[in-house]
């Protein structure tokens, strides 16, 4: 009885390490389309980016290990945009630090670093379109040419769905932005989002299988 209790004990103490560092989430909304959808699932981490605060049922801002490199443009991560939110925002990252991100007529433009040389740098080693607006050097739409970001025709506002005044990410904050960019409460309206709040990388998408008729109904905001 002691040996089976003592075997309990270890379980239960590797599991609880193990969900401190590891989770699985269900998606709720369609901000990421098509990438992951409603009802998928998402495997998180707590390490890659720093150790947060593991929670049970709530959570606690700041991190025992901090790793702000760890996050690279692209990443989708879980966080909250204020600690009274309920749940988490699940979003890819599209500006780091010191960038400057802007919007026009729905289209994205990025600097990096706030930096003309390494804008230009940037785009012709990934291949991505290089424009200049008002004397200022940009990167045209960089998250279409790499991943499934898509519009919608159908959808003509909130105005922070269609223009975003030109802003310099601040110091230890995060731009986010979802996929499906015409469907997605993200840092064009909340603004960027402090490393404090970024809760988990996300690891491994789950597909749940779905129906055309499934599909095609994934269109309200």
């Amino acid at each position: 009885m002691k040996k089976l209790i003592k075997i309990s004990l270890i379980f239960g103490g590797l599991l609880l390490v193990l969900l401190s560092f590891i989770r699985i989430y269900k998606i709720s909304d369609i901000s990421m389309n098509y990438m992951m959808v409603d009802e998928d699932m998402v495997i998180v981490e707590n390490f890659s980016a720093g150790v947060h605060i593991p929670s049970f049922f709530f959570f606690l801002k700041g991190h025992f290990i901090d790793n702000e490199k760890g996050i690279e443009r692209g990443d989708i991560m879980a966080f909250k945009r204020h600690p009274l939110d309920k749940g988490l925002f699940i979003k890819r990252v599209v500006a780091l630090p010191g960038d400057k991100v802007y919007q026009e007529n729905k289209d994205f433009y990025l600097q990096i670093g706030s930096d003309r040389e390494k804008t230009v740098s940037f785009g012709q080693k990934y291949g991505i379109a290089i424009v200049q607006i008002a004397n200022e050097i940009w990167l045209k739409n960089p998250y279409t040419h790499f991943y499934g970001v898509t519009h919608s025709n159908e959808i003509i506002g909130p105005s922070e769905l269609i223009t975003y005044a030109p802003t310099v990410i601040p110091e230890h904050q995060y731009f986010f932005m979802g996929d499906f960019r015409d469907n997605s409460r993200d840092s064009r309206f909340f603004g960027p989002v402090h490393y404090n709040n970024i809760y988990y990388k996300v690891w491994y998408v789950i597909k749940k299988s779905h129906t055309l008729t499934e599909l095609s109904s994934i269109k309200q905001f």
